[in-house]
């Protein structure tokens, strides 16, 4: 029997998904919903699927949905489809609110259903390589810049490109956060588009993130530091560097490079297993909850430095 499942915000991410979902076996587009109602149009005569102009017009007898909406409708959209048990997947960051994103955890347990949110990189193939390496991680570096584009300009830098690190940090590094220090920028928005933060957790383990929009070249990357070893993510590559001390002195150098890299069919893969009554391996509710409280803690500390 096929999952009937549609997607909600056909912009950016959600003509992404659109693509992937639509090379599914046992995945039937049942509909797609955007306010922009020319694109919609365009898009539902080129997959042939049916469109909605409103989303509340397309729950009935849905398995799930998939949310790529701006990020202050994610709480109000998810808790409609979960409200008729419908199994979400929504992009990143999981909502505006810490208090929003928890509700909508409580309620996808509630309902005993199938949450996923889009931290992407935590399917980029060199990432999910090291992940099967890294066992004590001392101190972390990471890195994403990109130069303006104009989108997910809704939020600011920390919840529109840091965090996709942040989850990938709490991921590998699983103990309470001890304290924040944090500074940022507004340079071509009225919100940070800039900002760095360094994270100390209760175990000693630091983490020092760097996120910009509006840098002169794109570098998607993560360095995580053990001892006698360090491990270098290029995500853009998909490629994976793991240095390590040799016993007779000098630098051991082992690189690792995917020749297949499609991390959003990955993530939406999952979803579908889960929607399926399988074990929950994608980026869960939980997860988003996580990375957002730390995003906020994060924006938080630098709103008090510049008051």
């Amino acid at each position: 029997m096929s999952l009937k499942v549609a997607i909600v915000g056909t912009g950016h991410m959600g003509k992404i998904h659109l693509g992937k979902l639509h090379t599914f076996e046992g995945v039937h587009i049942a509909g797609i919903a955007d306010i922009d109602t020319a694109a919609l149009s365009a898009l539902s005569e080129k997959y042939r699927v049916p469109r909605y102009d409103d989303y509340r017009d397309m729950a009935n007898g849905l398995n799930g949905v998939v949310i790529a909406t701006p990020t202050d409708t994610h709480y109000p959209i998810a808790r409609s489809f979960m409200g008729k048990g419908v199994h979400v997947f929504i992009e990143k960051p999981i909502t505006l609110s810490v208090g929003q994103a928890r509700k909508l955890v409580d309620l996808a347990a509630e309902k005993g259903l199938a949450f996923h949110v889009g931290h992407l990189e935590r399917f980029n193939p060199a990432f999910r390589r090291a992940q099967q390496l890294i066992r004590a991680p001392i101190a972390i570096e990471a890195c994403r810049i990109s130069p303006f584009t104009g989108r997910s300009t809704d939020v600011d830098v920390i919840l529109d490109l840091m965090i996709h690190d942040l989850d990938l940090v709490l991921s590998l590094i699983r103990e309470d956060v001890k304290t924040i220090r944090a500074n940022g920028v507004a340079v071509v928005t009225d919100k940070l588009d800039a900002a760095h933060a360094r994270i100390e957790f209760a175990n000693g383990a630091v983490a020092n993130i760097f996120a910009s929009r509006v840098a002169v070249k794109r570098e998607r990357s993560l360095t995580v530091f053990e001892k006698e070893r360090s491990f270098f993510v290029d995500f853009m590559q998909g490629k994976l560097t793991a240095t390590a001390k040799k016993h007779g002195g000098g630098i051991h150098i082992e690189e690792y490079a995917s020749d297949h890299m499609d991390p959003v069919q990955d993530e939406l893969a999952e979803f579908i297993r889960a929607m399926k009554g399988n074990a929950q391996q994608g980026v869960t509710g939980e997860d988003g909850l996580k990375a957002l409280i730390l995003a906020n803690k994060i924006r938080q500390h630098i709103a008090k430095r510049q008051h």
